[in-house]
């Protein structure tokens, strides 16, 4: 399934933009090309929130980052500006992300708690568990991990329309995948860790 995720990951954020930027930014036009260039990865994210609809936050977290994005897109005016709101906006999200670290309510604990509830466990039960000495600082450092992913996307993408203007979209496209998903996988590393702590206890991790 993960495979497959990613999979669409690639053709809808990545293999579709980058066909229709170069198959219409002539007879669209180059803001007119970028908004519709949004539209698959739109269509996606509806499509991956429909699949988890009883997913609290993590559901919720795809429907606003879709509504903002798009609202900033139109908003634009302009091609350069819909770059560059792209950029404050990953901002934005990093200074969430930490935010949300800092007063100790880690995002991506509450995403975790919503998965585990799809698998059957106890949403408090398991919050109670994610909550505790050995576990909580590492939901903390995968947090701050996807802050700094979101900081260091909107540094790239800076310096790209900086030194190429408009011609930083493609190049910000591949690029944007191939950090996110490479940091993505250095978090799972703290996931995997969580899982092994949780499953080394006596005591099962909810009941049958």
């Amino acid at each position: 399934m993960e495979k497959r995720m990613v999979m669409l990951d690639v053709v809808f954020y990545v293999v579709f933009p980058i066909v229709l930027w170069h198959a219409l930014r002539g007879p669209v036009g180059e803001y007119g090309v970028m908004l519709i260039c949004t539209v698959p990865g739109a269509i996606y994210t509806v499509y991956r929130f429909w699949s988890i609809r009883r997913v609290q936050w993590f559901g919720t977290f795809l429907l606003v980052n879709l509504a903002v994005s798009t609202l900033l897109n139109v908003l634009a005016g302009s091609a350069l500006q819909m770059l560059w709101n792209d950029v404050w906006y990953s901002i934005a999200l990093s200074v969430f992300f930490l935010a949300t670290v800092v007063v100790k309510r880690p995002l991506m604990l509450y995403f975790s708690l919503d998965f585990v509830e799809m698998q059957g466990a106890p949403r408090s039960v398991m919050k109670k568990q994610f909550f505790e000495r050995d576990v909580f600082p590492l939901f903390q450092w995968i947090t701050v991990g996807f802050a700094l992913r979101d900081g260091l996307l909107a540094a790239i993408k800076a310096h790209l329309i900086v030194r190429y203007g408009v011609e930083a979209f493609d190049r910000a496209i591949v690029i944007r995948e191939v950090i996110g998903w490479g940091i993505t996988i250095l978090c799972m590393l703290g996931f995997v860790r969580i899982s092994k702590i949780l499953s080394n206890r006596d005591t099962p991790p909810y009941p049958a």
